[in-house]
């Protein structure tokens, strides 16, 4: 599958604040991480500690368009990474990313989970990559990403 042209990343907002920790980002004030997607542009804000890789968007009641979640783990290659939606009450998708850049799965459509569910009724999905990136339902089709698709993500750590 041919790539598409590489994407670019970039901070935003006032110089020396931190990474937003929360979606919607337009109700913060911090710097959201601006990626460059085939059909413009995405704002997410960055779960880069164990806190709040955990945390993510569990509660969050709508992620709007263009927004989400990029999820950065500590270990600098790529890795089997399982996801699950407890307590995630919008559906949402899940975007798998290779330390380089490259989408190698996308979850779309992963189901709401009610507060109250059972951890074995929970929606589960896995895929390979140093990176996930969670986006309401729908938006990786509105993004125009495709399996395959090389994202250009800056040098983020975590820990």
């Amino acid at each position: 599958m041919a790539l598409t042209p590489p994407a670019t990343a970039q901070r935003v907002d006032a110089a020396g604040a931190t990474w937003c920790r929360a979606v919607p980002v337009e109700r913060t004030f911090c710097r959201a991480l601006v990626i460059a997607v085939p059909a413009g542009t995405l704002r997410v804000a960055v779960a880069d500690t164990d806190a709040r890789r955990e945390r993510g968007l569990m509660g969050v009641g709508a992620v709007p368009h263009g927004e989400g979640m990029l999820f950065v783990f500590p270990d600098a290659d790529d890795a089997e990474r399982d996801f699950w939606m407890k307590d995630t009450i919008t559906p949402l998708d899940m975007i798998f990313i290779r330390v380089d850049g490259t989408i190698s799965t996308i979850a779309a459509n992963v189901p709401a989970t009610k507060p109250a569910t059972s951890d074995a009724a929970v929606a589960r999905r896995a895929g390979v990559g140093r990176y996930v990136l969670e986006l309401g339902a729908g938006g990786a089709h509105r993004a125009g990403l495709r399996t395959g698709d090389r994202l250009v993500l800056p040098a983020l750590a975590a820990s």
